[in-house]
């Protein structure tokens, strides 16, 4: 029998979602054995398990938006483009296949009732309470007033817009928090294009807390806009490993933005690994986006900016980030008696130019000898040195805009060479 031209392979979401779960299943393995592949090796490609898959192919399960993406991510299974059906809601909540808060909060809690050291940042948001404190910080009026309100977005758009020369435009919220920042960038864009907006927003989180808010705000204000939102829980250490986060559609030319806010670039721990595994994942002309603190004195200098770096000089944390700090230590850490946040200086960075505030945590307990955590980094940049370490990666910075307080932090518009 003659293969189906691509036409006749193109399958609509809204299509398999209504038909019985059997008739996608049959052509599910079919298409998998004309491509010579096992369910095993289906299942390491896309992230699914076995047992999924197999499943679908027996017509036990119904896949959902997420697995059928993952599924048409694989050329070889000619699935192509699920196209949506902009007369539906194509809303979608997930998890990527490596998302295990269960595994991940028992090492966390291992770790704090252990010898102590650098603890992994992104579980500090794992704990409820945590990400609770984390929001109200995000959200207090110094915050708002100091960056969130002067972010340069509507120009950031314009030149996203510019940039797509009219193509469909998908952004990744990586880290995405309570996704307000993604939301006022999905409204100017949508107000930059010509109606419908081919947009959509794919939010990216590791706190269940957090990504339920986001997913509730931005269902609220762009579902009258017809800009369908994707929530998916997990890491964005592993976006090489859920294609729904990078892939392009093969019969339609679409743009990816990669958007990672709220200086998050300042807590990952090395930057040009992160950013050269990005590039890996991105077409050529996909954007990232990414704001961070610049440095106050140069790193080469530490004399100079233990006197001009606020945090630094006080050499503690300012007392409004002394909840969010110790929360998960005052929670999980056995027979605790007492905390000490002290802040350090650390020119030990990957990116030239750079250095970190490190926040540490000493702890005392019942049966322990004192234990020292570095609870939270936050690192502060030379605009043209991380350029050049980015570039180095395979990105191009495009554009920056310098804003909030005395200029002292900056949007870095990146494409991808």
């Amino acid at each position: 029998m003659e293969a189906g031209t691509e036409e006749e392979s193109v399958i609509k979401e809204t299509e398999i979602l209504a038909s019985p779960p059997l008739s996608f299943g049959t052509l599910l393995q079919s298409r998998r054995e004309e491509a010579g592949l096992s369910i095993l090796e289906l299942a390491r490609k896309t992230g699914l398990t076995r047992n999924t898959i197999h499943n679908i192919e027996q017509g036990l399960t119904t896949p959902s938006p997420q697995t059928l993406k993952l599924l048409a991510a694989i050329k070889a299974l000619r699935l192509t483009e699920l196209h949506r059906n902009r007369e539906e809601s194509n809303d979608a909540w997930g998890c990527t296949a490596q998302y295990n808060p269960m595994e991940m909060t028992r090492t966390m809690v291992a770790m704090l009732n252990g010898p102590g050291g650098q603890v992994e940042q992104t579980y500090w948001y794992l704990d409820p309470q945590s990400a609770s404190d984390f929001h109200a910080l995000c959200n207090s009026e110094q915050y708002i007033t100091a960056f969130r309100s002067k972010l340069p977005i509507d120009k950031l758009a314009e030149r996203i817009v510019k940039l797509s020369k009219g193509v469909g435009i998908d952004v990744d919220g990586l880290g995405c928090g309570d996704g307000k920042t993604e939301i006022a960038l999905m409204q100017r864009l949508a107000d930059s294009m010509p109606p419908p907006p081919d947009l959509q927003l794919y939010l990216l989180d590791i706190s269940h807390v957090l990504l339920a808010e986001a997913y509730r705000a931005a269902l609220d204000s762009l579902a009258p806009r017809r800009i369908p939102v994707f929530a998916i829980h997990g890491s964005f250490y592993d976006i090489a490993k859920n294609p729904p986060l990078y892939m392009h559609p093969t019969s339609i030319p679409r743009m990816r933005v990669f958007f990672m806010m709220g200086n998050t670039i300042g807590n990952i721990l090395n930057e040009p690994a992160f950013f050269r595994d990005l590039a890996a994942c991105a077409q050529p002309g996909d954007l990232a986006v990414l704001d961070c603190q610049t440095a106050r004195a140069p790193a080469d200098q530490p004399e100079q900016i233990r006197q001009v770096d606020p945090p630094i000089k006080a050499r503690r944390p300012p007392d409004a980030y002394a909840k969010f700090l110790s929360g998960p230590l005052r929670r999980h850490c056995e027979g605790l008696r007492s905390i000490r946040l002290r802040t350090e200086l650390s020119t030990l960075c990957p990116v030239p130019g750079s250095y970190a505030i490190e926040n540490w945590a000493d702890v005392e307990t019942e049966d322990e000898p004192e234990r020292h955590f570095l609870v939270w980094q936050i690192k502060r940049y030379d605009l043209t040195r991380l350029s050049e370490c980015l570039l180095s990666m395979g990105w191009n910075t495009v554009q920056t805009w310098k804003y909030g307080p005395e200029n002292q932090a900056a949007v870095l518009l990146l494409q991808k060479q």
